[in-house]
């Protein structure tokens, strides 16, 4: 919690709620020069637990809710993996569970909300499968919480906000209330509102709403005819429906800068096609995913899906017309198969459905729409062939010359992909565009048109290779790649590449501005998509660039040490997992590294002579290689490869010196019993003799040096604490419940230290001493640091050091497997007045 917070938490909880100008005049009566400067950090926030209500004044959650229950009714599943459904009855108070610090159980045992669309893998060690998880998530209990209440299906629990945390407990009864009609008149009759911001403005009106276990918020929805979707509530008779697709419409519209009117018909088309892939899913529940794609290629009656009459089949037909529309066809496919392929099935079998009943215009849409779910859903033969047919029905509609491209330039025919990509209209630097004109060979000027042909086929060169020349295998590694970049990009790998960005920019202020290599090549390679190219799209391929692709199969992510640079170039490289050398054609980073670097990547073979980098050249430092060898090792997922070598652009942490995060903590307790906590501590603590009120300090010695971990000062009932880091902090007030049960927590203020800009900040707070400043010119002061430094160096010579695989300098210098590795590490040593001397270190090891 930062200052600020705590100021504003102060100020809610003695005076709220309060509207934005009563916050201000509040923190100006505290003397806060500036209060809009602490609203602004504050209010901004959304990991504090300051709320609004619907009135727009805003309230601290925890003195908010303390005391109020929310209860659930509970079914089997749930207890039998003692998780609680949030939305809607505990929505109110599991809010408390998405700010930083967040809450735990009364006694003390972590309690979190698991999304399904971002916590999936941590449902599925649970037991829980994330696709039953509603979109409001669930609240994850300990094992065994629930069935240690005696609960079981059907039964109610109580969830109330204690000064220990959350307490759970089994409800029997429940009072008599009068919360739906409360809620009802709450509510806007033209717009829903959140569920959240309700509850809390009923809590501020009246403080005993909620004192009581009262039946579920679902339960007296319901009963009240309210209308809910999802953690929106409206009034009886809204038409939740009607709502949530015109709010659809217009995200359309802004989505993609299309009018009212193409939105509309675009939004019906996703539903449609979403409705027959439940319809699907429910059919096909335990049939694999090739079987309906042999569905789709077999024609199946669609109209036993969605029955083709009455007015329904006339509002799709009519939406169906705009399918003439290139854009609008495109904006389908991209919204249908936003979620992956699952919706490749009901998206073929629609657009089937919908080919008689559009206009002739519109028929070339449905049939290119067909193509590109028969593509995805890997039948790329049969998706050619309807592509072919799509361009009978209009020769001039570019999404079908743009596709027919894309298939030709994986057949390495330039010069068709060309011609189609003009008749599409093209952009002269559209990425295929220049990808084909790139690889585009010349034609032989030394032989005619009627000479035999320079490949010895015994035909006229005009028959044979006239036009059809082909580049070097070597000049082709390029397009070979961007063939597969593109299958990656269409196939389905779309969510991974997103959280590949995610990964590898979150420590960055650009998020996903540069194109990274990394990224797309990790897709490839460790996310399997290049294996899928090579299955689906191999026999498109030249024979010379299947079987290269062949080769790059074998090749995984490796660790490379430069062992001899030509500038502008090429490299040679030593593979350190296995010891194989490499001659590497780089002409960019050659210019860059340097003999000795260790760099992260792929060498590929561009022919049988030659090889190439692919998927960037990652710096890899001395102390990561050991750490980066063992995960290549393991088959790693993309995702830990992105996230390891990613960690170069992570700030530095700050941590004390049991390497835990640097968090300067401050508590102040009230005790009920001080003399019995005096004693308890002179019993656990080391006390500080003579010092009045009484000081205490919890001792660790690290490197041989006794430490003070905890300080805890008792002045009479009121105690105050103070660690650096979260898990100490914790620990000292664990052990106060258990010293002292009754005892209450004043204020808990966490500040976590991110770089030494923060330190300086919080030195600066500190009262200066009358002790006068060190002269750093003082000749007996250089004669200390300068013996300290030197005895730190004879120290550093016989620790175990990680960069060195936990060997010893010394242990090091004396093996030749690992002097090398010693030798770097000293080079990377900065030249700093009155730092470790890297040349005295070598002349103690024999090293000069």
């Amino acid at each position: 919690m930062t200052d600020a917070t705590a100021t504003l938490a102060a100020v809610l909880t003695e005076y709220g709620p309060l509207s934005d100008d009563d916050i201000a005049a509040r923190l100006e009566e505290l003397g806060i020069a500036d209060p809009e400067v602490l609203l602004d950090e504050v209010l901004d926030e959304i990991w504090s637990p300051v709320r609004q209500l619907l009135d727009d004044r805003w309230v601290w959650l925890p003195a908010l809710l303390a005391g109020r229950v929310f209860t659930h009714r509970v079914s089997a599943v749930e207890v039998d993996h003692d998780v609680l459904t949030v939305t809607p009855d505990l929505d109110p108070i599991t809010a408390l569970c998405e700010y930083e610090h967040g809450v735990v159980l009364a006694d003390g045992s972590p309690v979190c909300v698991a999304l399904p669309g971002v916590d999936g893998e941590f449902l599925v060690q649970r037991g829980v499968s994330p696709e039953s998880v509603d979109e409001g998530g669930v609240l994850v209990l300990p094992s065994g919480t629930l069935r240690g209440l005696g609960v079981g299906g059907g039964d109610l629990v109580g969830l109330q906000l204690s000064s220990r945390g959350l307490e759970i407990e089994r409800v029997t009864d429940t009072w008599q209330h009068d919360i739906g009609e409360r809620v009802a008149s709450l509510l806007d009759p033209d717009e829903p509102v959140r569920i959240d911001p309700v509850v809390w403005t009923l809590c501020a009106a009246d403080p005993a709403v909620f004192g009581r276990p009262l039946p579920p918020l679902s339960e007296i929805i319901d009963q009240h005819g309210l209308q809910r979707s999802g953690e929106r509530l409206a009034a009886s008779g809204f038409d939740m429906d009607s709502w949530r697709f015109d709010l659809d419409c217009q995200g359309l519209a802004t989505l993609y800068g299309i009018d009212s009117d193409d939105a509309f018909a675009l939004q019906t088309l996703v539903m449609v096609c979403r409705q027959m892939s439940m319809v699907l899913d429910a059919a096909s529940e335990v049939e694999p995913l090739d079987r309906e794609a042999r569905d789709l290629n077999d024609g199946g009656d669609a109209g036993e899906t969605v029955p083709p009459a009455g007015g329904y089949r006339d509002l799709i037909a009519t939406v169906g017309a705009e399918l003439a529309d290139p854009v609008l066809a495109e904006l389908l496919l991209v919204e249908v198969m936003a979620d992956g392929l699952s919706g490749a099935p009901a998206l073929g079998l629609f657009a089937e459905m919908l080919e008689p009943w559009v206009p002739r215009s519109a028929r070339v849409g449905c049939r290119w729409l067909r193509a590109m779910a028969l593509e995805r859903l890997g039948d790329v033969e049969d998706a050619e062939r309807e592509l072919l047919v799509a361009e009978s029905m209009d020769t001039d509609w570019p999404l079908t010359l743009f596709d027919l491209a894309r298939f030709a330039s994986d057949r390495g025919d330039v010069e068709r992909g060309l011609a189609l990509l003009r008749r599409a209209g093209a952009d002269a630097d559209h990425p295929l565009m220049r990808l084909l004109r790139q690889h585009r060979a010349e034609t032989r000027h030394n032989l005619g048109r009627n000479q035999p042909c320079w490949c010895g086929s015994g035909r006229k060169y005009k028959k044979c290779h006239l036009g059809q020349e082909h580049l070097p295998l070597a000049d082709r590694v390029n397009w070979l790649y961007e063939k597969a970049v593109g299958h990656a990009l269409l196939g389905g790998y779309g969510h991974l590449l997103a959280e590949l960005r995610y990964v590898r920019s979150r420590h960055l202020e650009a998020h996903g501005v540069t194109p990274d290599p990394l990224l797309i090549d990790a897709v490839l390679c460790e996310g399997g998509a290049f294996e899928e190219f090579h299955q689906l799209r191999g026999a498109l391929l030249p024979d010379d660039e299947r079987r290269l692709a062949e080769r790059w199969l074998q090749v995984q992510r490796s660790v490379f040490e430069i062992e001899h640079v030509n500038p502008g170039r090429g490299i040679s490289v030593r593979d350190v997992r296995t010891g194989d050398t490499y001659e590497v054609t780089e002409r960019t980073a050659s210019d860059q590294l340097k003999s000795g670097q260790l760099v992260c990547s792929r060498v590929l073979p561009a022919d049988d002579t030659t090889t190439v980098f692919f998927g960037g050249i990652e710096p890899v430092e001395l102390h990561e290689r050991s750490a980066l060898i063992e995960l290549l090792d393991s088959e790693p997922d993309p995702v830990d490869v992105v996230a390891f070598l990613s960690r170069r652009f992570a700030p530095p942490t700050l941590t004390n010196t049991e390497g835990e995060p640097l968090v300067i903590c401050q508590a102040t307790v009230n005790v009920s019993v001080p003399a019995a906590v005096q004693a308890a501590f002179d019993d656990t603590y080391y006390r500080i003799e003579g010092d009045e009120p009484p000081c205490w300090h919890e001792l660790v010695t690290t490197r041989d040096t006794p430490r003070i971990r905890i300080t805890l000062v008792l002045d009479g009932a009121t105690l105050r604490v103070n660690t650096n880091s979260e898990n100490r902090m914790d620990h000292v007030l664990a052990t106060l419940a258990r010293l002292d049960p009754a005892m209450d927590v004043v204020d808990d203020v966490r500040r976590r230290l991110h770089d030494t800009r923060d330190v300086v900040e919080v030195e600066s707070r500190i009262p200066e001493t009358d002790v006068d400043d060190l002269d750093p010119d003082n000749p007996q002061l250089a004669a200390a640091l300068d013996e300290f430094i030197r005895g730190y160096e004879q120290q550093w010579l016989d620790e175990p050091i990680p960069a060195l695989d936990e060997y010893t300098p010394r242990q090091a210098a004396n093996d030749p497997t690992r002097r090398a590795d010693l030798v770097r590490l000293l080079d990377s040593f900065p030249t700093v007045a009155g730092g470790m001397d890297a040349d005295r270190l070598r002349s103690a090891l024999g090293l000069q």
